[in-house]
């Protein structure tokens, strides 16, 4: 809502005071989610997301960093932005007409750019937890540049907070929870609008008890995982197996699932009455999830 006209700002309230029209604000870059008081003890995140030259993890090269580390407490409340930042990176290969399209940078924006990674280890070394909003893509692409990724926990807005049970929303899709839930729009899919987009996604409170999202993420982030394999899963229980999570993985081809330690009972005991009595399970460390060593 635009306060500084005020024209607009009685327009957009007389809208959504009707069933029949939604107003979207676009969002500003906060600066400080909530005000602190002598007894918050904080911790950092670095809320972080790449944008690059495709979707194998293993070979698309960096375009474009943007991260944002913040103060947090314990209940995943938001304080102090402490750092923004954006860089451009040209990469060795092609930007594809694809990716131009999706990100808007060409191979003329990048030209003569590269990430200063000394710097950005020395911001993500003041942190212990990364998150992104499909942290199964960045995490092992981050790996890949800088060792500063492998010793930190991550997590990931996709699949660790219930969406669907906690703000009644289907789609994850990022655009589509900053609208839906927090009722803004952002110029997507360049990497520090991205970030800020997420940083006040996770913000907004959901749930019964109308907690920040990031209150749930952190509760998913502090269970031990593992990761089960569906070794010798018959082929007719794989559509079950999708829908139960299960990603299928070529290489080694089995159906495997990072799962919280708390369900991995119930999920074993599910695979033995699908005739899968002898899946392999994985514990993952804390600093392992969504890497390359969790699959």
């Amino acid at each position: 809502m635009n306060q500084s006209n005020p024209a607009l700002a009685q327009c957009a309230q007389m809208l959504n005071q009707s069933d029949d029209f939604q107003v979207l604000r676009r969002l500003k870059a906060t600066e400080q989610f909530n005000t602190a008081t002598g007894d918050n003890a904080f911790h950092r995140v670095c809320v972080i997301d790449t944008e690059t030259t495709g979707l194998n993890t293993a070979e698309c090269e960096i375009i474009e960093l943007g991260y944002q580390i913040i103060e947090f407490d314990s209940q995943g409340h938001f304080y102090r932005v402490l750092s923004a930042k954006n860089f451009l990176n040209e990469p060795q290969g092609k930007i594809s007409a694809e990716v131009t399209k999706v990100t808007g940078l060409t191979l003329a924006d990048v030209q003569g750019q590269q990430i200063p990674w000394d710097q950005v280890a020395d911001d993500i070394a003041q942190v212990q937890l990364c998150v992104a909003h499909n942290a199964g893509f960045d995490r092992p692409v981050l790996e890949r540049y800088h060792e500063v990724f492998v010793s930190k926990i991550w997590g990931c807005s996709v699949m660790q907070i219930d969406w669907d049970n906690l703000a009644n929303v289907g789609s994850k899709s990022q655009e589509f929870l900053c609208w839906k839930v927090g009722q803004f729009f952002y110029g997507a899919h360049r990497a520090l609008d991205d970030v800020q987009a997420l940083s006040e996604l996770l913000a907004q409170p959901i749930g019964e008890a109308q907690m920040p999202a990031f209150h749930y993420l952190l509760k998913k982030v502090r269970i031990a995982k593992s990761l089960i394999a569906a070794t010798g899963a018959p082929f007719e229980i794989k559509d079950q197996l999708r829908s139960r999570g299960y990603q299928w993985e070529a290489t080694q081809r089995v159906w495997k699932k990072l799962l919280d330690d708390d369900q991995l009972q119930i999920e074993q005991a599910w695979l033995r009455e699908n005739n899968t009595p002898n899946p392999s399970v994985l514990k993952l460390k804390a600093t392992d999830t969504f890497s390359v060593r969790a699959r």
